[in-house]
């Protein structure tokens, strides 16, 4: 399918998702050709057009393939525009106009969420081949909103899951689904294995690393204020 046969189809299928109070603007840019879309939602409507405005909230910059994959459920948008610093670059990368911050990102995180995954029921795949490297682990975010955060995570051996002193003002936990490994939280490193879930306090510390032949798989939580 062409990107405009693909974003037609999410932005059809988006519209029955939201309601006349989401309103958002998003421009996307096809790298590689001089393709522009603006994806303009407002009063319950979902309209693509094959233009760049100007005016918009987000702009989005990703490559044929890259749609492609997203479309065929080989890696989900969220995934694709995961980063651990805002100027890092993504396979979807991302611009929010007004800078980031949790009040302008409920819409964008429910958009990235939901326009780009068709599936019904909406499915998120699991699994290295579907994750990207983010924060030093393979990662795949899995549900966002301001106040609370998601994501799975594989740890492999040798390595490391964040670094010391990389901290955060909410409050987090780490559940293990697999394997075994190590976690420094505060000031105290503790080795983890499956079925064990640690809680990560605001400001604390939370590094993870594996040493051992199998993989380290977890799922992370955040919540709370400027999560």
């Amino acid at each position: 399918m062409e990107p405009v046969d693909i974003l037609d189809r999410m932005a059809k299928h988006f519209q029955n998702m939201i309601d006349e109070a989401f309103c958002l603007n998003i421009k996307l840019k096809i790298e590689g050709s001089e393709e522009y879309f603006n994806i303009n939602i407002e009063n319950g409507n979902v309209l693509l057009e094959d233009t760049a405005s100007k005016n918009v909230d987000c702009t989005l910059v990703t490559s044929e393939e890259v749609l492609q994959k997203i479309h065929r459920g080989e890696i989900t948008a969220f995934t694709a525009a995961g980063k651990a610093h805002v100027s890092d670059p993504a396979p979807l990368d991302w611009e929010i106009e007004g800078g980031y911050n949790p009040e302008n990102m409920k819409n964008l995180y429910f958009f990235l969420m939901h326009f780009f995954n068709v599936q019904v029921p909406e499915k998120i795949n699991l699994g290295e081949k579907y994750a990207r490297k983010v924060h030093g682990a393979n990662a795949i975010p899995l549900y966002y909103n301001p106040g609370f955060r998601s994501a799975w995570y594989m740890v492999k051996k040798g390595e490391q899951m964040n670094e010391p002193g990389d901290t955060d003002p909410f409050h987090q936990a780490i559940i293990v689904i697999e394997g075994k490994g190590y976690a420094k939280i505060g000031n105290k490193s503790v080795e983890i294995e499956k079925n064990e879930s640690y809680y990560i306090p605001p400001k604390g510390d939370q590094v993870v690393w594996n040493d051992s032949e199998e993989p380290l798989v977890l799922i992370w939580l955040a919540w709370g204020d400027e999560a």
